[in-house]
């Protein structure tokens, strides 16, 4: 109940010690009739207590503390609009009995989108002595009603299309996540008037059709509540939202699952540092699942909800949770993190943040510094006077998901898919899906995956599944890529992503460890006609010399190769020169010489047709070959 609700009551409560001239009327039995309705609001028998408060007024129709009450049971009731009518019928008995009834039926107006009557009467209020207490709420208020009017304006463009009877059911669908490749939709079900536990449940697509949703059953699933859940990019690790369990630290705390193969873990409690003795809530991973965005009300925040941060360590436990600061945070409510697949766009609802009344839908963006950017409002009519909850937004950045109890739906509220308008829109993200497997048995195989861009310091880093050997791993599009995958045993994988626009799906042979094997690493890079190794080669090499450290028996030949341009006895030198380079870096490494030899080969070994620009790059390539284990 808010401080202006308290403050009327208050009044009303002490009106009802005083004689019975201190009330508007000085008829013995409205006044009677009226306390009755008091004790019955206090007990929120509210039915009883607007007879009570009917028959004062048939007594006495300028019973102006009865309508007072009246409109504070028809807000407890959800009728706003109600509440505003009997408060005007109040003031229209004496607008100045008690100024204090502007100032929350300007509140109420605000909430119903009735901006213009709001801002009038909160300006009302502020002519009187009592407002001072509040006049930097009023104005901050006065200052949202125009910007409630301005968004009115100008609308951005929203059409919600509803995701269908496959997903929504004629109780509450909501809170939907997706998986990077828009294959699967997470979501949370329950019958809220009926007031049934919360159930996950899951929809994949086949064909570009969703199917029916099934739910997501033990262990993740059980005969109490989980809800609010978020899973990673690759859809393997989930966390979701608990409250009131056996083993839990504080009211709700944050659960966490993995999935491997078509099987989830039993999920455990995530623990301190993330959770706390106050409440965790409504988390959001990073498409990594390494990185964790939540609502909690612990200390140390600025304000009731605050979204907190914290991040996986080497070790495998959880950082002590990050605030996000001012920029994102209010002395209000701050709720519903989506942190999208780009790692730098945040999508949340605030109470704090300018907006069309209740909560509204915002987005912040990550800068190079790390730090947030002033959120912005989503718009209207994406964002209205009711409770806009949460958002989330397909990889691409084409497609937000919200669910509603707008008119036309399934059941009590459904989910809903939009397209997004450009300037709501994340950094588009693409993803490089595949398997990987033996390529002697065919056999799946786990293995560490790791992308790395060449032009920054990003990495990307994830497992294949060891039942199937599948990963999923997202990339900002319009970059070049180091793409590898190493597995104690078997031979180096490297493959070179020059700028992928689209989305990649990779099969990845690990070759096992046998003498005279060899093997090219696609990421050793030169600038032309030179041997001096880039910068962009480093990733690469310490993947090389991890493999030769883990392998102490393994003597390498360093192979130079070059294509067709030049003479031959340039490019011999040329292509020695390089291997040799290649040499010295795994020397500096720690590699003892006696391990390594290198050789070039000029144009001798070509591996592709020279005749074509793509067939030249193929075949200038650093090589290992394994001469003894």
């Amino acid at each position: 109940m808010n401080k202006i609700i308290i403050s009327i009551l208050l009044f009303l409560t002490v009106q009802s010690t005083f004689a019975q001239n201190k009330y508007y009327s000085n008829k013995k039995k409205a006044v009677k009739e009226f306390e009755t309705a008091l004790q019955n609001y206090n007990l929120q028998y509210y039915s009883r207590a607007k007879q009570n408060l009917y028959n004062a007024l048939k007594i006495d129709n300028k019973f102006l503390d009865a309508y007072v009450l009246l409109a504070e049971i028809s807000y407890e009731e959800g009728n706003k609009q109600q509440a505003i009518e009997n408060f005007n019928k109040a003031l229209k008995i004496n607008k100045n009995y008690f100024p204090k009834i502007y100032l929350r039926k300007a509140d109420l107006e605000f909430q119903t989108g009735q901006y213009a009557k709001a801002k009038a009467d909160y300006k009302t209020f502020l002519n009187y002595p009592q407002a001072q207490k509040h006049t930097l709420y009023v104005q901050t208020k006065i200052k949202s009603c125009d910007f409630a009017e301005k968004m009115l304006e100008k609308p951005v463009p929203f059409h919600p299309e509803n995701m269908g009877n496959e997903i929504n059911s004629p109780i509450s669908e909501y809170w939907p996540v997706l998986t990077a490749d828009g294959n699967m939709l997470v979501f949370t079900r329950s019958d809220r008037k009926k007031n049934t536990p919360e159930d996950l449940y899951y929809s994949v697509k086949k064909n570009n059709q969703w199917q029916k949703a099934q739910n997501i059953g033990a262990p993740i699933n059980t005969p109490k509540s989980e809800g609010a859940q978020s899973i990673s990019a690759d859809g393997r690790t989930m966390v979701f939202t608990a409250c009131l369990r056996n083993d839990g630290l504080g009211s709700c705390d944050i659960y966490i699952a993995y999935k491997t193969g078509n099987k989830w873990t039993k999920p455990v409690n995530m623990g301190s540092p993330v959770n706390s003795k106050y409440k965790e809530t409504q988390p959001s991973l990073t498409a990594d699942g390494k990185g964790l965005y939540f609502v909690s009300n612990r200390p140390g925040g600025k304000g009731k909800f605050d979204i907190w941060y914290s991040k996986q360590l080497k070790n495998g436990k959880w950082s002590v949770p990050e605030n996000l600061g001012d920029s994102i945070n209010t002395p209000e409510d701050e709720l519903a993190p989506f942190i999208h697949y780009d790692g730098q766009t945040l999508y949340f609802s605030s109470f704090g943040h300018q907006g069309m009344g209740g909560s509204d839908m915002f987005i912040a963006r990550k800068n190079t510094n790390g730090k947030w950017s002033v959120p912005e409002n989503l718009g209207y009519p994406i964002n209205t006077y009711y409770n806009e909850e949460s958002i989330i937004v397909s990889a691409d950045g084409k497609l937000g998901f919200f669910s509603s109890d707008m008119k036309g739906g399934y059941g009590q509220k459904d989910i809903y898919k939009f397209e997004l308008y450009d300037a709501i829109k994340p950094q588009p993200v693409i993803f490089a899906k595949g398997i990987v497997y033996n390529a002697e048995t065919k056999a799946a195989l786990q293995a560490n995956v790791k992308i790395s861009s060449l032009t920054d310091s990003t990495v990307f880093k994830t497992k294949s599944d060891k039942v199937n050997g599948s990963f999923l791993i997202t990339l900002l599009s319009g970059k070049s890529y180091a793409f590898n995958a190493v597995k104690k045993g078997f031979l180096p994988y490297s493959k070179n992503l020059s700028m992928p626009a689209g989305n990649i799906v990779i099969k990845i042979p690990l070759q096992p460890v046998k003498q005279g094997k060899v093997f090219v690493l696609h990421n050793i890079f030169f600038d032309v006609d030179k041997y001096n190794l880039k910068p962009e080669s480093k990733a690469e090499l310490e993947l090389l010399v991890q493999f030769l450290k883990e392998n102490p028996d393994i003597h390498l030949e360093i192979q130079g190769h070059t294509d067709n341009t030049g003479t031959y006895v340039h490019n011999l030198t040329l292509s020695e020169n390089r291997a040799k380079a290649v040499y010295k870096f795994l020397i500096n490494k720690n590699i003892s010489a006696k391990r390594l030899t290198y050789k070039g080969f000029a144009d001798k070994k070509p591996i592709a047709d020279n005749n074509t620009k793509q067939g030249r790059a193929l075949n200038r390539r650093t090589a290992f070959k394994i001469c003894s284990l």
